[in-house]
């Protein structure tokens, strides 16, 4: 709880991904994926409950023995490629609502598939939305290097030729001659629930920006990604 209002994080794990499948339960760094998820937002200050909606019995077991609250089973049609995110969610916070009573003022989304994410990261970032009269948002960003659209280029498919991308001049520059860009990545997102309920979606005109470091903006999608991201967190000392 923050400022007399309750937080839940809600982790979303489906059994189904195409990329890397049982990504969600396979072990990295000596744990199953989804606890390193679940155990940052037990350890968060603020977070008063943490629970996962998935499709899947295996998750939800293992899900229940780190520690999570798994109230239901997600429907099917919720658990399919066409799924947005903020279905998901909605549809936890409105079975809270409906069936259990709760009701809570601010939502954590935590996707699985950012392990490198820690209770200081949570914590770190609600302390950064609710010092912020203005915003009702915050996600997580990080900054771009070579995917700076200063070093992007188009190819012409016919001739194969390149181009500088959105009309950038073709020219190697150094880094330190060029603005900052970030990129969302997706290790955190805080909203009020009743501003995400109604806008659909973290991101707006009210929303910040938490940054984190390159490392950790790593996502999990596929083996190359779990690989990469397992050598880092064991070479930052992540181990069960």
């Amino acid at each position: 709880m923050i400022n007399g209002k309750s937080v839940i994080a809600i982790i979303p794990a489906r059994g189904g991904s195409k990329g890397l499948p049982g990504k969600n339960i396979k072990e990295l760094c000596g744990k199953p994926l989804i606890a390193w998820s679940i155990e940052a937002g037990l350890g968060s200050k603020y977070i008063d409950e943490v629970m996962v909606t998935t499709d899947s019995e295996e998750i939800a077991r293992i899900a229940r023995e780190f520690g999570a609250f798994v109230p239901f089973m997600r429907p099917a049609e919720l658990a399919s490629d066409i799924a947005t995110s903020f279905d998901v969610i909605e549809h936890a916070i409105l079975f809270y609502k409906n069936n259990l009573n709760k009701n809570f003022g601010y939502i954590v989304l935590l996707e699985p598939t950012s392990p490198q994410r820690d209770k200081e990261d949570i914590d770190k970032a609600i302390e950064q939305l609710l010092s912020n009269s203005q915003a009702s948002a915050i996600v997580g960003i990080c900054k771009t290097e070579s995917q700076n659209p200063a070093f992007l280029v188009k190819k012409n498919s016919s001739s194969n030729t390149i181009v500088g991308y959105e009309n950038h001049e073709m020219k190697i520059l150094r880094r330190q001659d060029i603005g900052d860009v970030y990129f969302f990545e997706g290790s955190v997102y805080v909203s009020a629930t009743d501003i995400l309920l109604s806008r659909k979606t973290f991101y707006h005109e009210r929303t910040l920006g938490y940054e984190v470091p390159k490392w950790k903006s790593l996502e999990i999608d596929d083996l190359e990604d779990f690989i990469m991201v397992e050598a880092l967190m064991r070479h930052k000392g992540y181990n069960a």
